[in-house]
């Protein structure tokens, strides 16, 4: 039993020793590129109206997307990314008389230049793992809206808006070159991005949904693959 407590004990202290060595040659000054996908939730003007009709996995779409970056040095980094994806929307529920269910679908294509802090390489050691925060503005375009088939409500297509967003990666680095990285996100954009902008009247009402916030939100979750230069 010694022996084998002995063995375990060994081997655990390989492994956290060997855990904090430099795995990994400094990233400073190298070019990297990825591609990443994954689900993302939709928060627009109406939102509520897909739980209230037993649609609300509806509102959850996707979006690929492809990055290009520069490590500055091991701490701070810049990024650009384009992405495409689909995006739900929903027509003025609350000022109608049938008080229906007005959903659209329509195209969006994205543009971000991020910001990216590395929060692993405030340390002196580099390992196979490496935790970044990012923020970064950009531009949002939006086409190809579908048919909400709402009486009175207009959709404007296409749109294109500001964008500012925050996030945060966790990336593994199988060899000096080749690593994969998850990414959480959440996005705000400027009004009709959706191609919605509530009127005075409709905000004057103080429904949830119309309140005049004058941004439209996305979450997202991906996962993706780098090469690294």
């Amino acid at each position: 039993m010694k022996r084998i407590v002995g063995v375990a004990l060994a081997i655990f202290l390989s492994c956290a020793f060997a855990s904090a060595q430099p795995l990994r040659h400094s990233h400073e000054g190298r070019f990297y590129v990825g591609a990443q996908l994954g689900p993302m939730l939709n928060i627009y003007e109406n939102y509520f109206s897909y739980k209230e009709n037993g649609k609300t996995l509806g509102l959850i779409t996707y979006q690929a997307g492809l990055v290009g970056g520069y490590d500055v040095n091991d701490i701070f980094g810049l990024r650009i990314s384009a992405s495409f994806a689909k995006n739900a929307g929903a027509c003025n529920t609350r000022d109608t008389a049938a008080h229906g269910f007005y959903p659209y679908s329509f195209s969006s294509v994205n543009i971000f230049t991020d910001a990216i802090l590395d929060i692993h390489g405030l340390s002196d050691l580099y390992s196979f793992w490496r935790i970044k925060l990012y923020g970064g503005l950009g531009l949002g375009h939006t086409f190809h809206m579908t048919e909400s088939n709402h009486p009175w409500q207009d959709v404007t297509d296409p749109n294109t808006v500001f964008g500012f967003r925050f996030g945060g990666i966790v990336e593994y680095n199988i060899t000096d070159h080749f690593g994969l990285f998850a990414d959480i996100c959440g996005e705000a954009y400027t009004d009709k991005y959706n191609g919605l902008m509530p009127s005075a009247e409709e905000q004057a009402n103080n429904y949830e949904g119309y309140g005049g916030f004058p941004l439209d939100l996305r979450g997202l979750i991906s996962i993706g693959a780098l090469y690294r230069f």
